[in-house]
């Protein structure tokens, strides 16, 4: 149930963000959004970049052009000035300069009483009518330098005007607006200026509507190929949640197909499958674990419930000590009956607590509450008391194995001793099961030895027992696993399983190695307090 719940719980995910923040949306479409969003922005700036350098470059060319021919019409004019006051002669002065019927410029000349003096061909009055116009020409007549206004339109035309300053022909290198005899008014249209300008939105728009295009439709085929095995983990998500039915766990052996190369997509598919390959796992010896469990508690219980059958029956029949022998009998595989179930409880606590943080300790029901043993263990101290334990029923038995202790060195742990000591006492339990008498009959030796292993410490069990063979070894960790050589003796197939799985919560790990006909080798690590 457990697992099954994981492997739906993809597809819950899925509908409670479905209902509670409505449609998924598309990944793809949010990228290419993103994606285009930022190209149009990067392609916005670029192009009023270009338009301001574009229009501030023209503007300068203009400006520059209009001071030359300023500079051009000034002098014409005062080579045909008097040289004395008023320096203006009667007769209108001819246009300043000849070029200006080919240029576009217009220009015209006016005294310090604002009566002109003299135009080119195309001169309009309106021009020195123009509100600009006459602003620049009294801002020459006060500070006698180069003005340049930006006026809107004059006669339906987009003008640049200029106002340049006129001296006195014997002032040639003075600046004083004491010798100024009037001021040129220079207009030029900006037509051509402003077609240019218009002709560079028209391209850049185009130009950047044809390069967003072709980003979105790029950006939206990258999305598609690099999200494609996104799309394969859904499917095969949906897949097995679609095979789930009540407390049976969907297809599990499902993949998902790696893509190519070797970035995070293909991390992220490699860590799917590695996922549902340890569902599938889980799940196999989840299914094994309740076969076993189910094979080994319906052996106890079909003694206990035949014994009980028959003295049902033939009661009365039955002779006093053959029914006292069927009693025990039941009493017997009720007590292997409760060992399991203990066993079985202990491994499924286990599980439940698998993913949590785990230190040291021992769940211990007091007052309804759950209690966390973490302790100072002396290590050495436990192991030797247990051996002597051990040693004693040995004799009392009158088994003539031998439990010797080797190199056993100081050493203090934390955790729980009663779950150190179970640990230990599985394997000498063990030890002691698969450690025969040898031809001589005379009985096997058994040795454990405690070490200091630079932050960890050490157990080893040693024995002359029957060995493992290398094709069972791997496997002697899993729950209910007996190996053939193993059957004849008595026991669940739990012991080293639990063994490990407590080693584990301590914070430690456990193995093996063996030879078989010459014995085995448990050691365990746990870490030095």
């Amino acid at each position: 149930m457990f697992l099954k719940n994981k492997i739906l719980a993809i597809s819950r995910t899925s509908q409670t963000l479905t209902s509670s923040r409505g449609p998924v949306r598309s990944l793809r479409v949010q990228l290419m959004l993103w994606y285009g969003g930022l190209i149009a922005l990067s392609l916005i700036l670029y192009a009023s970049l270009v338009l301001w350098l574009t229009i501030s470059s023209i503007n300068q060319s203009v400006s520059h052009t209009i001071e030359a021919d300023a500079k051009v019409a000034v002098v014409n004019i005062r080579q045909k000035l008097q040289h004395n006051p008023p320096y203006w002669p009667e007769h209108p002065l001819p246009a300043p300069i000849d070029l200006n019927q080919d240029s576009n410029i217009t220009v015209a000349a006016f005294d310090m009483r604002g009566v002109q003096r003299c135009c080119s061909t195309n001169s309009d009055t309106r021009f020195s009518q123009n509100s600009n116009a006459v602003k620049a020409i009294h801002m020459v007549m006060q500070t006698g330098e180069l003005q340049l206004y930006d006026t809107g339109t004059v006669a339906r035309d987009h003008m640049k005007i200029g106002a340049y300053p006129i001296y006195a022909p014997h002032s040639y290198t003075s600046n004083s607006s004491e010798h100024m005899i009037g001021v040129l008014l220079i207009i030029k249209p900006l037509d051509d200026m402003d077609k240019t300008i218009v002709l560079l939105q028209a391209l850049l728009g185009l130009a950047g509507l044809a390069v967003l295009t072709v980003a979105l439709v790029g950006g939206w085929a990258i999305a598609t190929n690099v999200l494609r095995p996104l799309a394969g983990i859904v499917r095969t998500a949906r897949a097995i949640a679609s095979t789930v039915h009540g407390t049976h766990v969907g297809n599990l052996s499902q993949r998902v197909q790696r893509p190519r190369g070797h970035d995070e997509m293909a991390l992220v598919v490699d860590t799917f499958n590695e996922m549902l390959a340890a569902l599938e796992s889980a799940t196999q010896a989840q299914r094994r674990f309740v076969a076993d469990a189910s094979h080994e508690l319906r052996a106890p219980l079909t003694t206990i419930q035949g014994n009980l059958a028959f003295l049902q029956r033939h009661f009365d029949e039955l002779p006093t000590e053959e029914r006292r022998m069927m009693l025990m009998d039941a009493h017997g595989e009720t007590l292997r009956l409760a060992r399991l179930v203990d066993e079985l409880l202990l491994l499924a606590r286990s599980d439940a607590n698998t993913g949590k943080a785990v230190t040291p300790q021992k769940e211990v029901e007091a007052d309804n509450h759950l209690e966390y043993k973490d302790e100072l263990v002396e290590l050495d101290h436990t192991l030797i008391q247990l051996v002597r334990q051990l040693r004693g029923r040995l004799r009392v038995e009158g088994s003539k194995l031998k439990i010797e202790i080797g190199h056993i060195e100081p050493v203090r742990v934390r955790g729980d001793e009663e779950d150190i000591r179970r640990v230990m006492l599985i394997l000498l339990d063990n030890a002691l099961k698969y450690t025969p008498m040898n031809e001589e009959n005379e009985g096997g030796q058994i040795t454990v030895s405690l070490e200091r292993v630079e932050e960890e410490a050490v157990v080893h069990v040693s024995d002359t027992g029957i060995g493992i063979d290398s094709a069972d070894l791997p496997h002697i960790f899993e729950r209910f696993y007996r190996a053939d050589r193993a059957r004849t003796r008595q026991g669940t197939g739990l012991g080293l399983s639990i063994a490990q799985t407590l080693v584990e919560q301590l914070g430690g790990r456990i193995t093996a190695q063996s030879v078989p006909g010459e014995g085995s080798t448990f050691s365990f690590w746990l870490p030095l307090a």
